[in-house]
């Protein structure tokens, strides 16, 4: 391991050179990109700051990197730190030197950032109730952590075509999404024996698609295996010509379902000759709680007198004083753990009843309703990629709910995403918004397209339908007329998208 670090840090001494060169505009915005993705490491679109995403495996961060990350904050004096819908951390508006100081002291306490972005295997997503979920069949976590742990000691070495992203569920809720990823795995019992589901080369983006079921069930001490063959085959068949066709989703596309799965066979067994991976067994779970959720946001767990509080900072942005505060909270409860989410959340798990209520008064202003915790992208400024401000759209929403005093409790998340390239899972929500512009007679207006429908999970994954193009100015209001529908009739998004009275209502807001 420690020949592996001096390695990764040798490369940040090649990286900060690069970063230099950028900034002295020896180096085109594409070039360092290309180079700074694997690193984790993106420029704002202003040209001189930058983002790190720092890799929390799966999204599971110890109260020493807790402490770490916001050393980290008080160092460099930032305001807030980003949740990501992939369950990472990202630090933005910081100077090259600064991000490769990070990137250098995280290897020395193994936070890494290498493979965060590019094109490599990314952050192994994570059911984040894994270990105390009532549903489960099995605790998914040592799985994804093998995973996350293969990728990374084989990151320097990739040559993919594109990024891939591989997931684990505890169970039929799907909450780490491992229907629609590149490569998913979700945990049920066969005749009481821990086995996964297994789904191929799905993804969002453009031109998204739900991923195809792979047919047998998969014993989880193989896991690596199967891993390990959908990379061989993403290497053998991906598009290294055409990147907007690169992503693992467009091979079965192009081959056919039936040819694809043949592929993935021949793959797999050739992997089985050649390699020899560690198998975990897998624990089945034990025991079950008579403890009932206290509300939305504290869940009980599996354990008796357990219980989970979830922590959702506005559009992800964790502020420094809140992260101070939840930092010195779980250092003085001992069995406290944390996990990320994919909805940009923080989950405080293995509290006391009385240390739940504890948390959740301290943080009352997170304690909030589902359309309160409204799932956005970081968009533009931050974001090079970004169209619009998804961020703004977001706070704007969740402003006028309030003025209009509704009842919240009607409305669903929304997931906004800044461009079309999905990372707050547009296509899949119950309401989502994907950022663009749009003309309106000699003028460039900021819009967003409304996809309304979607679901994810276990049991029916698919993609909402696009009803056009709105104005970002008119979603507030949009969304506090839909609550007052919703109210009215008594009725969710999803049981009143097909009457006329929400076709009436949304075909007022449109502009396409």
């Amino acid at each position: 391991m420690e020949s592996y670090k001096e390695f990764l840090k040798s490369e940040v001494q090649e990286f900060r050179k690069a970063g230099h060169r950028f900034l002295e505009k020896e180096i085109s915005k594409a070039e360092f990109k290309g180079i700074s993705g694997g690193m984790g490491v993106y420029a704002q679109q202003d040209q001189k700051s930058f983002m790190i995403r720092l890799r929390t495996p799966s999204g599971l961060i110890s109260k020493e990197h807790l402490n770490l990350i916001l050393s980290y904050v008080h160092k460099y004096g930032l305001e807030k730190v980003h949740l990501t819908t992939r369950q990472a951390v990202q630090l933005h508006d910081l100077d090259i030197d600064s991000v490769c100081d990070i990137m250098e002291d995280g290897i020395d306490h193994d936070l890494f950032t290498r493979g965060g972005g590019g094109n490599f295997p990314r952050n192994v997503s994570l059911s984040p109730l894994a270990g105390v979920e009532k549903a489960e069949a099995f605790d998914v976590t040592p799985y994804a952590l093998q995973v996350g742990n293969y990728f990374l000691g084989n990151a320097p070495s990739y040559k993919l075509p594109r990024k891939l992203k591989v997931a684990f569920s505890s169970d039929e809720k799907d909450t780490a999404a491992a229907s629609i990823n590149d490569m998913g795995f979700m945990a049920v019992s066969e005749k009481g024996i821990p086995m996964f589901r297994m789904w191929l080369a799905g993804g969002m983006g453009q031109g998204p698609a739900v991923a195809v079921p792979y047919p047998s069930l998969v014993r989880p001490q193989e896991v690596l295996y199967y891993v390990e063959a959908m990379i061989q085959l993403f290497i053998a068949e991906g598009d290294y010509e055409n990147k907007a066709k690169a992503r693992t989703r467009f091979i079965p596309r192009r081959m056919g379902t039936e040819a694809f799965l043949e592929c993935f066979e021949k793959h797999l067994e050739e992997v089985k000759k050649t390699h020899q991976f560690e198998e975990i067994a897998p624990v089945a779970a034990e025991g079950m709680s008579s403890c009932e959720d206290l509300n939305g946001t504290c869940i009980a767990q599996r354990q008796e007198g357990l219980y989970t509080v979830i922590l959702h900072p506005v559009c992800g942005q964790l502020a420094a004083q809140d992260l101070e505060k939840i930092a010195a909270f779980v250092e003085r409860v001992e069995a406290a753990q944390i996990r990320l989410s994919m909805e940009e959340e923080m989950y405080v798990r293995n509290l006391t009843r009385e240390q739940a209520e504890e948390l959740q008064a301290m943080m009352a202003h997170m304690m909030q309703t589902p359309v309160a915790r409204t799932l956005s992208c970081v968009g533009t400024p931050s974001c090079q990629m970004g169209i619009l401000q998804s961020q703004k759209l977001c706070r704007g929403i969740l402003a006028a709910v309030k003025e209009a005093g509704l009842c919240e409790s009607r409305l669903p998340m929304i997931q906004i995403s800044g461009c079309p390239n999905s990372c707050a899972r547009h296509q899949v929500a119950e309401i989502g918004f994907a950022g663009r512009k749009v003309k309106v007679g000699d003028r460039s207006e900021d819009a967003f397209q409304l996809f309304v429908g979607g679901s994810v999970s276990g049991a029916d994954t698919h993609m909402g339908e696009l009803q056009g193009v709105m104005l970002a100015s008119e979603i507030p209001q949009y969304i506090v007329e839909l609550g007052k529908l919703l109210e009215r009739e008594e009725k969710s998004v999803t049981e009143i998208a097909e009457c006329e009275c929400f076709k009436e209502l949304t075909e007022k807001f449109l502009v396409s």
